[in-house]
């Protein structure tokens, strides 16, 4: 008998006891994937902003959506790479080759399958929500003109014929769609307003459109520049302010703008 064998080495396994070791590596990664998936889903609840918006609440969805999907997959590699560590350890250099590795033609065909429909999925999961992001506008939509510039962001409301430039602030109204025209005036800015979903870069010479937003929270939020433009980027940021019809309409004529 070896000294491997009389030392209870794993490297001794014989062949016909290899497929234990799949299946106790598999029931761990089964085991830690259900506690990685709920504490996904419970800690993403308190990470996310707060959305508040139609397309925020999209937005948070899908993080926890491909959260969750990701969780099995990154630990099917830590499991697996964690159990061959411990499991095939040996002491000193090795003094004889590993077994021979033998074909599976199941696993092959069925790590294939499971990351086809897995890739196929976020395919059509982004299509759908491309498409929903390209729906036609609607009838009341308000016309925000953003232009970049460093640092800071001067707000138009041709529909009103009323500015915010002075002001620091957007102001939008409740429950009513807003499509924002975003450009730039000297280098390239990133619009950004996460509670709301939105994200749009600031091209020089380019107006860049978002699709439909629909603020469905009243509050403050913040609006910031998401691509470096120079020394004074972290400052260029403005306040959001989601509030009723009657404040958006106060606010307006207080801006100079017409009803």
């Amino acid at each position: 008998m070896s000294d491997a064998n009389v030392n209870g080495n794993p490297d001794s396994t014989s062949p016909a006891q290899e497929p234990r070791h799949l299946r106790r590596a598999l029931i761990l990664w089964g085991v830690l994937s259900v506690i990685g998936i709920v504490l996904a889903i419970t800690l993403t609840q308190f990470i996310l902003p707060v959305s508040a918006s139609d397309l925020g609440s999209a937005d948070n969805f899908t993080i926890v959506v491909f959260t969750v999907l990701s969780v099995p997959v990154a630990l099917f590699v830590f499991v697996f790479l964690g159990y061959s560590l411990f499991a095939f350890r040996t002491e000193g250099r090795p003094t004889e080759d590993g077994i021979p590795l033998q074909p599976r033609p199941l696993l092959q065909i069925g790590w294939l399958g499971i990351t086809s429909v897995l890739c196929l999925f976020l395919v059509i999961w982004g299509m759908f929500a491309f498409y929903q992001e390209t729906a036609a506008a609607a009838p009341n939509t308000l016309v925000v003109q953003v232009t970049g510039q460093q640092w800071m962001w001067t707000v138009n409301y041709p529909q009103y014929n009323a500015s915010s430039s002075g002001a620091q602030v957007i102001e939008l109204p409740v429950n009513r769609p807003v499509r924002f025209d975003v450009t730039s005036d000297d280098v390239l800015h990133g619009f950004a307003i996460r509670a709301l979903g939105v994200r749009v870069d600031a091209n020089p010479g380019e107006m860049s459109s978002t699709p439909l937003v629909t603020p469905t929270r009243i509050g403050n939020y913040t609006v910031v520049c998401v691509e470096l433009c120079g020394l004074y980027h972290s400052y260029m940021w403005e306040s959001v302010n989601v509030v009723s019809d009657a404040q958006f309409n106060a606010w307006i004529t207080s801006q100079g703008g017409h009803l």
